[in-house]
């Protein structure tokens, strides 16, 4: 059984924060980084990053990415999106706590200035990441919207506040809705949070660490579809984690992993260079069974297939933590974008599939 504190393996996936220097980021981040995964936050001035590292301490890895960028634009978002396939080949997941508070108005009581910040800035910041990430977003992956219980729940003297969040929730069930099970989008709806700015002795209260957890583990479970989640007090919180936990795949011996890659004109022959440089090492790999680059019969141009076999998932994800820093050169030859390879595990004939399957 798994611990209800323990976080899946998501080393080598890529992953951007927009709103990650928050305090509920904080913990977004922090989940995210603990999990082996490489985690893009934009920020808006070079301090706010500086500060923003030496609040996480140690947890700044190398896998942090700190990005001074103004993504609340639609074409800011768009840079962003176009800065992080440069630096790291694409996005698996993306996270957005964006957002902010509001109060001291009765709705008719706003003015122009209310309305533009705490309706229309904050929901086109929402709208610019979605527009950018998502026809990005790796189908395996997880784009996860984050706002208050204030989506349901009207809140006197805020009400700007709770008819964003509101919009927000719709637009997770409009994405699923039009996304028809190809890709995951969820919200989590969280009430009170615990942070390193908000303290409260209230033990149901969820704290921002809870709140990364969840969101890990959302990533991690492909097989749970979109849907919204909610976590306004510990105990949903700790339904929303078993929910995802028992979804996350276990060992089922040996992975096949296959990529097709479609070389730049005239690029070709140095993509099988850097292919064949990188053979060596992988081959020499703890629990690399198999590494072969393969081309369409007969044809000396086109794509390239390359097949790998690792003696377990735990393996290649070790694997793709050590060939990551790979991911830019390799991009660099190609067409479009790098992907992340399609796995395949054993079709098990009864019991455990490591040592009953058709692939023995």
């Amino acid at each position: 059984m798994r611990s209800s504190n323990a976080l899946p393996d998501l080393s080598g996936r890529r992953v951007v924060v927009p709103g990650g220097t928050g305090a509920v980021g904080e913990g977004v981040v922090r989940g995210y980084l603990s999990a082996g995964a490489d985690v893009v936050v934009p920020t808006r001035t070079q301090e706010r990053a500086e500060e923003f590292r030496r609040v996480l301490g140690d947890a700044a890895t190398d896998r942090l990415h700190l990005v001074v960028h103004d993504y609340t634009t639609f074409a800011g978002a768009e840079r962003l999106a176009d800065e992080m396939e440069r630096r790291l080949g694409g996005v698996d997941d993306v996270v957005a706590p964006i957002g902010g508070w509001w109060v001291g108005k009765r709705v008719w009581e706003i003015d122009e200035a209310d309305w533009q910040s705490a309706f229309v800035g904050l929901a086109t910041a929402h709208v610019a990441v979605v527009r950018a990430f998502l026809p990005r977003l790796n189908p395996r992956g997880a784009y996860t919207v984050i706002v208050g219980a204030s989506a349901s729940t009207p809140v006197p003297g805020s009400g700007l506040v709770s008819m964003e969040q509101a919009a927000l929730l719709m637009m997770q069930q409009v994405l699923q809705a039009e996304l028809a099970g190809q890709q995951r989008v969820f919200a989590l709806v969280l009430g009170p949070v615990r942070t390193r700015l908000v303290g409260s002795d209230d033990p149901d209260w969820v704290t921002a660490d809870q709140v990364g957890a969840v969101a890990v583990a959302a990533s991690a479970a492909a097989a749970v579809g979109g849907r919204e989640i909610r976590m306004r007090s510990r105990a949903e919180a700790d339904e929303a984690l078993a929910l995802f936990q028992a979804a996350q795949p276990v060992g089922t011996g040996a992975v096949v992993a296959v990529s097709t890659m479609e070389p730049k004109h005239g690029r070709r022959d140095d993509l099988v260079a850097v292919l064949a440089e990188l053979a060596q090492q992988i081959r020499a790999e703890p629990g690399c069974m198999h590494y072969s680059v393969h081309r369409t019969r007969g044809e000396d141009t086109g794509p390239l297939l390359v097949v790998q076999m690792f003696a377990s998932i735990e393996a290649f994800t070790e694997h793709s933590s050590s060939v990551a820093d790979q991911i830019p050169r390799i991009s660099a030859l190609l067409a479009t974008p790098p992907v992340p390879p399609t796995l395949f595990e054993p079709v098990p004939l009864g019991g455990d599939a490591a040592k009953e399957s058709l692939s023995a």
